[in-house]
């Protein structure tokens, strides 16, 4: 358990660091597509304000995992935290795992819907 708590605020730390870096402008040339634009896609330009949000997240984030791997009573508080949330998000998902479903198949209906897929038709009564 410990572990997967550990491992847990890690991966919350890595995710964070990622997404930051993927947001700042690099020296790669992007393809661009020279036929039609797609409906489905966005653009995303994330303003200076965000930009810096999310490096100070990012380094934030490092710093508490850095904190949380050196310091035993540190780990001991994130462990406990995060086995409330794992058993919270386990609460939750069994209460509402009906509406999940539900959610789900009204979701993939309408992708099935949207791209015109024969087998959905098909399998409709």
């Amino acid at each position: 358990m410990k572990r997967i708590a550990l491992l847990f605020v890690l991966v919350m730390g890595l995710a964070a660091a990622s997404a930051a870096r993927s947001q700042q402008p690099g020296n790669e040339p992007v393809a661009k597509s020279k036929g039609k634009a797609t409906a489905d896609t966005v653009d995303f330009k994330p303003s200076p304000e965000l930009q810096k949000s999310l490096e100070e997240l990012a380094a934030a984030l490092q710093a508490l995992a850095q904190r949380i791997a050196s310091d035993p009573q540190v780990r001991t508080a994130a462990m406990q935290v995060a086995s409330g949330a794992v058993t919270t998000a386990q609460q939750v998902v069994a209460e509402q795992s009906v509406h999940i479903q539900e959610a789900l198949k009204a979701a993939a209906e309408r992708i099935s819907a949207s791209q015109g897929d024969p087998h959905a038709k098909a399998k409709a009564p």
